[in-house]
């Protein structure tokens, strides 16, 4: 070929033949014992007629047990990543209400937060107990309102209602946006005499459904709820 070398010549060049790998193998006999990984990858045949060796299937077994575990393995880091974010952020709206000084600062600071970290679209507050005479429109709810016995069964449920909203209940938590919220989480709110709701909706029909995750939600409520105790109580509103 005119004295030229192919370039798949030229990388076949710096490779060993077969005959240097066996014979590097045949001199360096604990080779693989020395590099057990490379086993796994490896196919090393067992004559046995038509019939597959006990060997051979043993290895294949183990090749796929091992990788369901590398594959779980991902999984499991994933979620732990997962899990040291949404802890770094809940840390960051726990600092951000610690410093309210009063009621409003809770609200604002809250809102703010919730759309910050965790991108919601919604968030209100009801409080039933202590009944306060208030410039914030909407935060106490009268015990003779219609939503009041709704709320309690929030308040005394043992986890928060997640799904779809329907009924008068959404409008009374998000007024003109009701029809604008898909999904909502709503936590009850106790602590120290303060009985309440937190809602958050989201214009995503799916963000909050009732098969979800509530640790968040339960936590972030008992911050929230020890704040505005000590405010409501301290008559700072």
């Amino acid at each position: 070929m005119n004295g030229l070398i192919s370039p798949q010549s030229d990388l076949d060049a710096g490779r060993p033949t077969p005959e240097e790998v066996a014979a590097y193998l045949w001199a360096h006999p604990a080779f693989f014992q020395d590099h057990l990984p490379l086993l796994e990858g490896m196919r090393v045949p067992h004559p046995s007629g038509e019939a597959v060796s006990l060997v051979t299937r043993q290895l294949d077994l183990l090749r796929e047990k091992n990788h369901r575990l590398l594959k779980q393995l991902d999984e499991l880091v994933l979620i732990a990543r997962d899990n040291d974010a949404l802890y770094q952020r809940i840390h960051q709206l726990t600092l951000t209400l610690l410093e309210a000084n009063s009621v409003e600062d809770v609200l604002a600071s809250l809102d703010w937060g919730l759309h910050q970290f965790f991108q919601t679209d919604y968030v209100v507050i009801r409080i039933l107990e202590p009944w306060r005479d208030s410039a914030i429109a909407n935060l106490f709810v009268a015990a003779d309102h219609p939503e009041t016995a709704w709320c309690e069964e929030v308040i005394e449920g043992d986890k928060p209602l997640c799904g779809k909203p329907d009924g008068e209940p959404v409008a009374f938590l998000f007024g003109e946006d009701a029809e604008l919220v898909q999904s909502y989480a709503v936590i009850a709110l106790r602590h120290a005499g303060v009985r309440g709701v937190l809602a958050i909706g989201s214009r995503e029909a799916e963000r909050y459904h009732s098969d979800m995750g509530s640790i968040f939600l339960r936590q972030m409520s008992e911050v929230l709820a020890a704040k505005l105790s000590a405010l409501i109580n301290d008559g700072t509103h």
